[in-house]
């Protein structure tokens, strides 16, 4: 994931974050900056006085700590982005726990449940925080609730039909 602002001082930012290693490069004004540690980068050449702090993540907000200042490059998740994924999991959670429920349609919940609604939690999460338009946001989380649905519905089957 790669984000570019342009700040008033320091010209443009570039901000790159690998979502599998998590690791991170950070370019100002078209200079890259040297890596010190995992969040911590040098903009001087050989001074380690001079230093620009990282924190936070794609999902919580990322800041940048350079020269005194902070500065927002990711905004952090809005309330209703945790909503719609958490919904995901809330959903698998309490049909596959309910006996009145799976009578209708066996889903299976418990740990194989929440493995699976919780990875697709957390890729809805994902995708919908890099989309800007709140109407794809929605399409998405029910897409992704779709898929966590039928999966669990396909394996609550399989387990009902093995019983049998």
């Amino acid at each position: 994931m790669t984000t570019k602002i342009n700040h008033q001082n320091l010209g443009e930012i570039v901000y790159e974050e690998s979502f599998w290693t998590g690791k991170k490069s950070l370019t100002v004004n078209g200079r890259q900056l040297q890596k010190i540690n995992k969040k911590t980068f040098s903009y001087a050449e050989g001074d380690v006085s001079n230093v620009a702090v990282i924190s936070g993540n794609f999902i919580s907000g990322t800041k940048l700590l350079i020269n005194g200042e902070v500065v927002q490059i990711t905004p952090p998740a809005k309330w209703y982005e945790y909503a719609m994924s958490i919904a995901i999991f809330v959903l698998i959670m309490v049909w596959g726990n309910s006996v009145a429920l799976c009578s209708i349609l066996p889903v299976v919940g418990g740990a194989i449940g929440g493995a699976i609604s919780g990875v697709f939690t957390i890729l809805n999460l994902v995708l919908i925080k890099k989309t800007n338009n709140i109407l794809l946001k929605l399409l998405i989380s029910l897409g992704f609730m779709a898929i966590t649905f039928g999966i669990c519905l396909a394996i609550g089957f399989a387990i009902v039909l093995a019983l049998i």
